[in-house]
C-alpha cells in the first residue's frame, strides 16, 4: 500500500507499506518513508500482543511510523515501531496504482433468436 502525506516542516513525503502474506495480514511489516530530499527511513513492526487484543491495522501502523519520522527518529537500517506512540493525525492520501480497464464481457450470439436475417438462414441450414 502506498500513501503520501504533507507537512509544513517536511514537505511532501511518500510512504510504502510492505506486508508479507496474502492480503497483508502476516508479520513482519515494513514501512518505508521517502522524504522530499530522497532519503528513505525504514521502520519494522513485529506484533508482540498476546491474547484476544486486536492487532493494529495497516493504516494505523503507517500513521505511527509517520509520527516516528516526524519526531526525528530516522535510521537507514530500520527501527522497531513502538505502538505506544500516538499516531500521526494529519491527512493521509492513499495512492492507488494505475490499472487498465477490464476487457468487455464476451457475449456469444444466440442461435435461438438470431439478430440478422442472414443468421436466420444459417441456423435453418444447420437444423436441416
Amino acid at each position: 500500500m502506498n500513501f503520501s502525506f504533507s507537512t509544513p516542516s517536511c514537505g511532501d513525503c511518500l510512504v510504502k507499506l510492505w506486508a508479507s502474506g496474502r492480503y497483508g495480514f502476516s508479520l513482519p511489516k515494513k514501512v518505508e518513508i521517502t522524504g522530499p530530499d530522497g532519503a528513505t527511513a525504514t521502520y519494522l513492526y513485529h506484533s508482540r500482543k498476546v491474547g484476544l487484543s486486536a492487532e493494529l491495522t495497516n493504516r494505523t501502523l503507517v500513521r505511527i511510523a509517520i509520527a516516528h519520522y516526524l519526531a526525528g527518529d530516522v535510521k537507514e537500517d530500520g527501527r522497531e515501531i513502538d505502538d505506544t506512540v500516538p499516531p500521526f493525525s494529519g491527512p493521509l492520501t492513499q495512492i492507488r496504482p494505475f490499472a487498465p480497464p477490464p476487457p468487455p464481457p464476451r457475449v456469444r450470439p444466440s442461435r435461438i433468436m438470431p439478430r440478422h436475417a442472414s443468421a436466420a438462414l444459417a441456423c435453418a441450414k444447420e437444423a436441416a
